[in-house]
């Protein structure tokens, strides 16, 4: 029954937000997936944030064997959609090809209405920092405070209480790093990077990362590279410096097309299961 009410909770507020100003069309694969909620049948859902506006399922897909955790997180931003739709896809790929050891936690859209309305926040209160609505810049989060500082805090708490071992969240940036315009506000765009934190299990996975998407891609541009330290605040920092573990932000460019950038996600996501024992 609970896979019933989040399916329609989930599918007759996004579909009915797909309209909205003409900001936000989800991608057929993305529409299916939410409205087949109900039929992923090899996880656990529970609900974060539940019975407000805020509410947004968790995906857990556990395979009863020892092993590592890896959380994934999608939806951070409502404005960068390969996020979110790479972690929808996720949910589909884990139901057909379950882990083999450990958990795969999934959180495909962790600032619901920001990606309901493709807004990179939510608003908060008339005089306060506008950043309190913006997910990524609200870990470790406060039980008591703003929603996303709220969402914040228990998606902390579930990295902990299933003992997370590596750390995703799923994001998208502008320009290519290594072919950044004169015109951009960076000198370096964050497009095709893979921000990290700078510790032992993160530095050996990302070598291996590194190693592994690359040896894929002909442009020259869209080559990934490492950036040390994710942002203050953000998820993956909070992951990498609290929990000490493997953590990282994962960024593909806007230059290229959403399917493009979706795949980039997924391989790179494939990479982390499969060092991480998952796959």
């Amino acid at each position: 029954m609970m896979y019933r009410i989040v399916t329609c909770f989930l599918t007759g507020i996004l579909l009915s937000g797909c309209a909205v100003g003409g900001k936000v069309q989800l991608s057929k694969a993305a529409d299916q997936i939410i409205a087949q909620f109900d039929q992923i049948k090899n996880a656990g859902q529970i609900l974060l944030l539940e019975d407000t506006p805020y509410q947004t399922p968790a995906f857990i897909f556990d395979s009863g064997e020892q092993g590592e955790n890896v959380m994934i997180i999608g939806g951070t931003h409502g404005d960068e959609p390969a996020g979110y739709e790479s972690a929808l896809r996720l949910i589909r790929l884990l139901d057909k090809n379950h882990p083999k050891n450990g958990k795969v936690i999934i959180i495909p859209l962790a600032n619901r209405l920001a990606d309901l309305n493709f807004e990179r926040r939510i608003p908060v209160p008339e005089g306060m920092d506008i950043e309190l609505g913006n997910l990524n810049r609200c870990y470790p989060g406060d039980p008591s405070g703003l929603p996303m500082q709220q969402m914040a805090y228990q998606i902390a708490g579930l990295a902990r209480k299933h003992k997370v071992d590596v750390f995703v969240d799923l994001h998208e940036a502008r320009y290519f790093h290594l072919n950044t315009p004169k015109k951009s506000k960076r000198k370096k765009g964050l497009g095709q990077t893979l921000i990290y934190t700078p510790n032992e299990p993160s530095s050996w996975l990302l070598m291996n990362l590194l190693d592994g998407i690359n040896a894929t891609i002909d442009n020259p541009d869209e080559l990934f590279s490492g950036l040390e330290e994710p942002i203050l605040h953000s998820a993956a920092w909070w992951a990498g410096h609290e929990l000490g573990i493997a953590s990282f932000t994962f960024e593909t460019s806007r230059q290229m097309s959403l399917e493009k950038r979706i795949n980039y996600h997924l391989e790179l996501v494939r990479i982390v299961l499969e060092q991480s024992g998952i796959w």
